[in-house]
C-alpha cells in the first residue's frame, strides 16, 4: 500500500471517528429522548371544553364540544361522541413519548407528514385542545405513522419534529367520532314485525313462540309457500348489533316523504316504531356523470320507543333518550329488509 493511500485511509478514519463522537453525543446526550412530549397535558384534560380536528386545507374534521349533557359532534347537531375514541386519542396523546428527534425544516416536514395543514396536500391532522379561554388552546400535528405505536409529531409554532411512542388513531371522517352503535334488538326478542309502504303495501311476519326458531309472513297468497323455511328470519334480525353509518338531527329530515313505516314488537312488550324517510339522490355536478353510490338514495330513520306492558318501560324510555330527535342511515344491508315484498320470500310459481 502506498504512502498516498495510507495518509487517505487515515483521513477518513479520523472523519468517521469524529462522525461516530458526534453522533453519540447528539443522541445519547440527548436528555428530551423518552420523556412525554406533552408533559401536563394529562392534568390539563380535566378543564378540556373542546377538541377540534382539522385536516388538509383547513378542513374540520370533527368538532367534540363540552354540553350540559355531555360531549358531543358539532357537526352533527351536538350528537353524543364516540368516547372510547375520543377518551382514547387523548389519553394516548397524553401519554405519547418522545423516542427520535426528527427534522427542523420545514422543506422536510411533508416527508412525515407534519406540515401544517392550511397547506392542501399536508399529510398529517392538526388536534387544538381549548379550554375555554382559561388557559392557551395545545395544538398539536399528527403526522404519518412511524411503525406499530410509533407517529410523528409537531408542536404547532415550534420548528422541531418527534417521533413518539403512541396508539394514536385520528380519522378524517366525521361520522367516525360519532357514537353509532345505536340499538341491539336480536330476533330472539321479536315477536312480530309490520311492515307498511302506502297504498296498500303491506307485509307482516310473525311467530307464535319465543322458542320458535323462524318467522312465517302472514296471508301467505293461496297455493304459494316460502322459498326456504328461514327466509323472513333477516327482516326481523335487521335492528341486531346495529352501526348506523351516519347521523343527522332529526328535523333535517322532517320534510322528505316517508318510505317505510316498521313496527318492532317484542314478547317483552317493547313496541318500536322506525319512520324511515327518502333523501333522493344527489344531483351530479355540471359535466359530472351519476353512478355508484351517489346514485342512490339515502335512508334515515326516526325511532320511537313504547312500552305496551310495565316490563318494558325502562328499555323504551332508556331508548327514546339516546335515539329521540335524531335521523339514523343505516348500513343498506339492515335498511333493504323493510322493503322486502311477500314475492320475495316466496317461491316461483
Amino acid at each position: 500500500m502506498t504512502r498516498r493511500s495510507l495518509i487517505v485511509l487515515g483521513v477518513v478514519g479520523v472523519a468517521l471517528v469524529a462522525v461516530l463522537l458526534l453522533t453519540r453525543l447528539d443522541f445519547s446526550g440527548d436528555d428530551s429522548l423518552g420523556v412525554l412530549h406533552a408533559p401536563g397535558l394529562a392534568d390539563r384534560l380535566g378543564e378540556l371544553e373542546s377538541l377540534r380536528v382539522t385536516r388538509a386545507g383547513n378542513e374540520v374534521v370533527a368538532t367534540i364540544e363540552r354540553t350540559d349533557r355531555g360531549w358531543g359532534v358539532a357537526e352533527r347537531g351536538g350528537h353524543p361522541v364516540d368516547f372510547e375514541r375520543f377518551r382514547g386519542s387523548l389519553l394516548a396523546l397524553s401519554e405519547a413519548r418522545r423516542v427520535e428527534r426528527k427534522t427542523a425544516l420545514a422543506e422536510f416536514y411533508p416527508r412525515i407528514g407534519v406540515e401544517d395543514v392550511s397547506d392542501p396536500d399536508a399529510g398529517g391532522y392538526l388536534l387544538e385542545l381549548g379550554y375555554g379561554g382559561g388557559r392557551p388552546d395545545d395544538r398539536y400535528i399528527l403526522g404519518h405513522r412511524a411503525g406499530t405505536g410509533m407517529i410523528y409529531i409537531r408542536t404547532a409554532g415550534e420548528e422541531q419534529s418527534w417521533m413518539v411512542s403512541a396508539e394514536l388513531s385520528v380519522s378524517d371522517e366525521t361520522r367516525d367520532w360519532v357514537d353509532r352503535d345505536i340499538i341491539d334488538l336480536g330476533s330472539g326478542e321479536v315477536r312480530r314485525v309490520a311492515l307498511d309502504r302506502g297504498e296498500g303495501d303491506r307485509l307482516e311476519i310473525a311467530k307464535e313462540d319465543r322458542d320458535d326458531i323462524n318467522f312465517t309472513p302472514r296471508d301467505i297468497p293461496e297455493g304459494r309457500e316460502l322459498s326456504y323455511g328461514s327466509v323472513a328470519n333477516s327482516i326481523a334480525s335487521a335492528l341486531a348489533n346495529v352501526e348506523a353509518n351516519d347521523v343527522r338531527p332529526a328535523a333535517e329530515v322532517a320534510a322528505l316523504p316517508r318510505a317505510v313505516l316498521a313496527r318492532y314488537e317484542t314478547f317483552d312488550g317493547l313496541e318500536l316504531e322506525l319512520d324511515v324517510r327518502e333523501e333522493p339522490p344527489a344531483r351530479p355536478e355540471d359535466g359530472e356523470e351519476a353512478g355508484g353510490d351517489e346514485a342512490d338514495p339515502r335512508y334515515w330513520v326516526l325511532f320511537d320507543a313504547r312500552a305496551a306492558d310495565d316490563a318494558a318501560e325502562e328499555r323504551a324510555g332508556a331508548l327514546n333518550v339516546a335515539l329521540d330527535g335524531w335521523a339514523y342511515e343505516l348500513p343498506g344491508y339492515k335498511s333493504d329488509q323493510w322493503f322486502k315484498k311477500m314475492d320475495d320470500l316466496l317461491r316461483e310459481e
